[in-house]
């Protein structure tokens, strides 16, 4: 009997060359489809951070424009009364009710504090002067009485932070003459003057905030508002927009990736070179279910956070085929800014940006839970009224937004106007989709044709 040759292997030997050769490539592998995953997680956390400033940002401005609005209130009592106010306690108590985050209203004649609101707990404000050694007559005419000044954050004489927003009133005398008359004041206490914005949510969330502003008295930025949790990883930062004035929100999330994942990725990966296509299939799953986190956060438009296209198209779908019984009507609306073009050109695509976010605030607030404003392009927007009972239903929303697209918006100190065009198209059994946004569209023109900031209706 021939006996076999024995022999040992050398580790280089091409016996185990191979098996070598695919340990790297399933490890490299792994790394990458690693890399790949992580890659993804921090766009997903990105978005929704962006996302979660922004919105939060926008909701600050919306409280202070509110509260910083009562100005303008009082200001109109003022002209009506020719100086005086009757009942102003009364009306004041009123007032403050209506609008949210304000927190005293006052009346300052010649720019010395002598009513305020509550009375009690501000008795050592009265008498105060706002212009007290300031050059009066150098000042006064400077003064724009169409916009609030907001002058903050500031330790308030009450004692606690906040913020003051006043507005000049000047009057006409008998011979016609603008003179001025004072102030009329908001003051804000914080936090309740962005108390509707609820900032304290984003702990819940697992996101640190901090909201910063410079104080006009001694020119330090100061700590507003913050989470008890101190700011890590990366900050994402947004100003937010408060009267004339900017403040700073920075929103961060602690970084996993540089607390412990880097020791759990390379345990991961040490898995992979050894279970190699069981792991491979739970990655790739994990990176799929990522890449449609993605595309649902690219269902909305990163300008003003409404529906894009491809979440309208879907929305309108399911609203025909719940219209295709009979039970209730759907109108498609398209709507159109006058006047866009030529603010965008005159201030800068900044102004126009911020004029759409305006507009996106303004129409979403005429909309019910039922309805859809989604941004289709430019300065173009779609409406998707669902569950109409009635024509007479759907012009009242269409009256609510032509009457809020035409309200003033304030830009860099300028008071800036435009219009909305608006076609409609209602739903009918055998027209599609298309034919339902030719029809609106066509109408949008239609309305353009005929003076602009109306709504028509298709034939």
């Amino acid at each position: 009997m021939r006996l076999p040759l024995m022999f040992t292997a050398h580790p280089t030997s091409p016996t185990w060359r191979l098996p070598i050769i695919v340990f790297l490539l399933t490890a490299m592998v792994g790394g990458w489809i690693c890399f790949k995953t992580e890659s993804n997680r921090r766009e997903i956390e990105m978005a929704r951070a962006n996302q979660l400033v922004s919105s939060y940002a926008t909701a600050i401005t919306r409280q202070f424009d509110h509260a910083l609005s009562a100005a303008n209130a009082l200001a109109v009592m003022v002209h009506q009364g020719k100086g005086r106010v009757a009942e102003f306690p009364r009306l004041a108590k009123y007032m403050l009710n209506m609008y949210k985050g304000a927190y005293a209203l006052s009346l300052a004649p010649d720019g010395v504090v002598q009513q305020i609101e509550p009375a009690a707990s501000n008795s050592c404000v009265n008498g105060h002067n706002m212009l007290a050694g300031m050059d009066r007559a150098t000042l006064i005419p400077t003064m724009d009485q169409n916009v609030v000044e907001f002058y903050g954050p500031i330790r308030l004489l009450q004692g606690p932070m906040g913020a003051i927003g006043k507005l000049p009133v000047f009057l006409k005398n008998a011979e016609g003459k603008a003179h001025f008359w004072g102030y009329t004041l908001v003051t804000l206490k914080f936090p309740d003057a962005f108390s509707d914005a609820h900032l304290e949510n984003m702990e819940a969330r697992g996101y640190s905030y901090r909201l910063t502003g410079r104080n006009p008295q001694t020119s330090r930025v100061e700590l507003i508002s913050a989470s008890r949790k101190p700011m890590q990883g990366r900050i994402y930062t947004r100003q937010v927009k408060v009267g004339n004035d900017e403040w700073t929100l920075e929103v961060s999330k602690k970084d996993d990736w540089q607390n412990g994942t880097r020791t759990l990725v390379a345990a991961v990966i040490v898995i992979i070179s050894s279970l190699c296509m069981g792991w491979f299939t739970y990655v790739l799953v994990a990176v799929v279910r990522s890449r449609k986190e993605l595309q649902s956060i690219a269902q909305y438009d990163a300008l003003t956070g409404l529906p894009n296209r491809r979440l309208l198209e879907s929305h309108l779908k399911h609203a025909i085929a719940g219209a295709a019984n009979g039970e209730h009507q759907v109108a498609v609306c398209f709507l159109d800014l006058d006047g866009f073009k030529e603010i965008n050109d005159s201030l800068g695509h900044a102004a126009g940006d911020y004029l759409l976010q305006q507009m996106s605030l303004r129409l979403s607030n005429c909309m019910r839970t039922t309805d859809m404003l989604a941004r289709f392009g430019g300065d173009e927007f779609v409406v998707v009224l669902s569950e109409l009972h009635s024509i007479d239903e759907c012009e009242k929303i269409l009256a609510r937004m032509i009457n809020a697209a035409q309200e003033p918006v304030e830009i860099n100190g300028k008071q800036v106007v435009v219009s909305a065009s608006i076609g409609v198209a209602m739903y009918q059994p055998g027209i599609g989709r298309d034919e339902l946004m030719q029809r609106a569209d066509a109408a949008m023109y239609q309305a353009k044709q005929l003076g602009k900031n109306k709504y028509v209706f298709a034939d």
